[in-house]
């Protein structure tokens, strides 16, 4: 071992090695150098040149010696009591590392959308929290370009987004997907329906999600795709807004299925828009070139194992856009 303590002496400066002081502290537990010599596999006059330089580096006697006993004097007491402290701490500090590079300790920071961080990660955290409690996770709830950004400046490990508008050089995992349904108030004439087709969605008044939202942003894919227009809006980039609008009689608006939940409070109903049915992948973005902690590969590990189903049966492709063109 090359770790070493600085201990100031009398007029002197001793560089100790952790070495030194388990020399110590095995002749001051066994008061007895042939006893402690045996137990470390040294020979007795290996282990007492040690102990005397360790003395001599200290500038003090840490040991009285008789043909009958080997004693600590007083300031052997106090190096022992301190020496104990520092071997505590060294083999803490091992341990320490040891559950890091396990990947049982450590941080991991994550940037998500408020749908995502609401409905995928808890159970993701419940897990980490009963199989790796030593990790710390720090989730931060944002706009998908936000979570990009975040994940370039290096600020976040991963990003748990679309895959929308991904700049070059992040590789995208997909986890899932959810399908984009329409909600509306109960007495609404789609009241009881399972389903609801684009054509009939764009009849009517809608409220949309801001242009920066990925939910905007795959529903006029699909309204392009299909060459409809919406003649009637009202905009809002929180989600809790636009079930409020919704909730107020002033629209109907699409929404993915992970997001249907944070909108309860408004006691909405939804149904399945169809023709055809818009699915919206979420996935682990992640900068491939990038060293990440043991804890963050263990996160991403725990993650995928978690999501490992879609949130819904599948349909045959022909019945539905998979919008990731």
């Amino acid at each position: 071992m090359n770790d070493s303590l600085e201990v100031a002496g009398d007029n002197l400066t001793a560089d100790l090695t952790l070495r030194e002081f388990s020399y110590v502290l095995e002749v001051a537990e066994r008061r007895s150098f042939t006893n402690a010599a045996l137990e470390m596999h040294l020979s007795q006059s290996a282990l007492s040149r040690a102990i005397n330089e360790t003395e001599r580096r200290l500038g003090t006697r840490l040991f009285t010696r008789t043909t009958r006993a080997v004693d600590l004097t007083p300031e052997g007491v106090e190096f022992v009591r301190l020496a104990k402290r520092l071997l505590a701490t060294h083999r803490r500090t091992l341990n320490e590392f040891a559950l890091f590079r396990q990947g049982l300790s450590g941080s991991v920071r994550v940037a998500a959308l408020p749908s995502v961080a609401a409905i995928l990660l808890p159970p993701l955290v419940a897990r980490l929290q009963s199989e790796r409690p030593g990790i710390a996770l720090s989730v931060d709830d944002t706009l998908a370009h936000v979570a990009i950004d975040r994940l370039l400046a290096g600020e976040v490990d991963y990003a748990l987004t679309t895959d929308d508008w991904l700049p070059e050089g992040v590789t995208f995992t997909p986890l899932t997907s959810d399908r984009f349904r329409v909600v509306f108030r109960e007495d609404h004439p789609f009241h009881e329906r399972s389903e609801v087709t684009w054509q009939e969605f764009a009849d009517q008044p809608v409220a949309m999600f801001g242009a920066s939202s990925s939910i905007r942003t795959r529903t006029d894919r699909v309204l392009t795709d299909l060459g409809l227009s919406i003649s009637t809006t009202i905009e809002a980039q929180n989600i809790a807004v636009v079930a409020g609008l919704v909730a107020a009689g002033l629209g109907v608006a699409a929404a993915p299925e992970f997001v249907i939940p944070l909108m309860k409070f408004a006691d909405l109903e939804s149904a399945t828009l169809t023709e055809p049915l818009a699915e919206r992948p979420l996935g682990l973005v992640s900068v491939p070139d990038r060293a990440t902690s043991p804890a963050a590969r263990e996160f991403a590990r725990i993650l995928r194992e978690v999501v490992s189903r879609p949130v819904h049966d599948e349909s045959p492709p022909a019945a539905r856009i998979r919008l990731d063109g």
